[in-house]
């Protein structure tokens, strides 16, 4: 058993058996496996170094170092850069064949000049309705400026355009309109430059919801990101998914309280009755966020127990008056097992991507 004060218990077999799920439900669609945020929170290298054990020739990122990062781990797959990368960083894309986004003609070209000494490739966004980053091309109607600034881009001598993709809205949404939408402009486009002779290379558009609400727009790749970790974008179950990451800490010490006293920060919570609780080694500066105050439960012998008085920096305390043989050392699942991180989600008002990611580097990740 750990004796580490709180670790994220990384389960490598759920994270294959995830990948094979996507890889076989969207087949013969490529899979692009989304290692952002170190691979929201579980690990970018080594998440990335299974998935490429199991096929996976395809990595997406947000930056050039996050990139760099991987190269360094020994990462041999293809890499895309989801973000805007300087046009100073250009020797970093060339150096380790990064597969850049490209937004605009305005920054293909600033690229295109920087004169690197091999072709930058690049994959060419299609602003569809997210309104971030892209091309223009919301509807039919503005099809034709965004096919000329496509083959304008597929025509710069220092880029080699490789791919085209778009990323929808409200793919996650009961009710969704919006992705066919985007979808329809999306296609239109593609269709169009096709018809001008250009080769688009990849086509991709469907993020984790879209993977499986909408398998007609599997195209020739999907990114996959939340459903590689187990967990559904929309918050349901995904019985079909097993959670990769499950969160524990430790008791540090039980304190027996008396009627009237105060627990924590602020003394937010005062004792109705005398009571007995369990100082936890897990904090919002390990990425459990002070919003769970008083709002959450944890797992102790089997059991839950609810946090109380206000999270701290390295610490918080919960009640076991109903665990009696609660002691110093105890295991303490904050999430990933019987507490899921979509229960922890909805209390708080926010997404399960969010306290994921929120899982902080002091954080040892133990693989098993």
């Amino acid at each position: 058993m750990s004796e580490k004060r709180a670790e994220a218990v990384i389960c490598t077999e759920n994270l294959r058996k995830n990948y094979n799920f996507i890889k076989e439900f969207v087949y013969p669609s490529k899979v692009i496996s989304v290692v952002k945020a170190e691979a929201y929170g579980h690990g970018a290298a080594e998440v990335c170094r299974i998935l490429q054990s199991e096929g996976c020739g395809i990595f997406a990122v947000a930056t050039a170092d996050e990139g760099l990062a991987l190269r360094r781990a020994g990462v041999e797959s293809d890499i895309l850069i989801l973000g805007v990368t300087p046009v100073s960083q250009c020797g970093v894309l060339a150096e380790n064949a990064f597969i850049q986004t490209v937004n605009s003609r305005g920054y293909a070209e600033a690229l295109n000049a920087a004169n690197i000494y091999a072709p930058i490739r690049a994959h060419i966004k299609i602003d569809t309705g997210m309104s971030r980053l892209g091309l223009y091309c919301h509807t039919k109607k503005d099809v034709k400026r965004a096919a000329d600034d496509a083959e304008y881009i597929h025509s710069l001598p220092n880029l080699r355009a490789e791919g085209i993709y778009t990323h929808f809205a409200c793919s996650d949404e009961e009710g969704d309109k919006m992705t066919e939408k985007q979808f329809s402009a999306f296609s239109a486009l593609c269709a169009e430059c096709e018809s001008r002779g250009i080769n688009l290379g990849l086509r991709h558009c469907c993020n984790s919801a879209a993977i499986l609400k909408y398998p007609h727009m599997h195209l020739d790749a999907v990114r996959a990101g939340i459903l590689l970790y187990g967990l559904a974008p929309d918050g349901k179950e995904e019985k079909r998914l097993e959670p990769v990451m499950r969160v524990i800490a430790r008791v540090s010490q039980v304190t027996h309280l008396k009627k009237g006293d105060t627990v924590s920060y602020g003394a937010a919570f005062t004792a109705e009755r005398d009571m007995s609780i369990a100082t936890v080694s897990i904090g919002y500066a390990d990425g459990i966020p002070r919003l769970l105050s008083g709002r959450a439960d944890v797992m102790i012998r089997g059991k839950r127990a609810r946090i109380i008085g206000r999270i701290c920096m390295d610490m918080c305390m919960v009640d076991i008056t109903n665990i009696g043989d609660c002691a110093p050392g105890d295991e303490v699942e904050i999430f990933g097992g019987t507490v899921s991180v979509n229960e922890l989600a909805e209390r708080m008002g926010t997404i399960n991507y969010e306290l994921l990611c929120s899982v902080k580097n002091r954080v040892p990740r133990r693989y098993i």
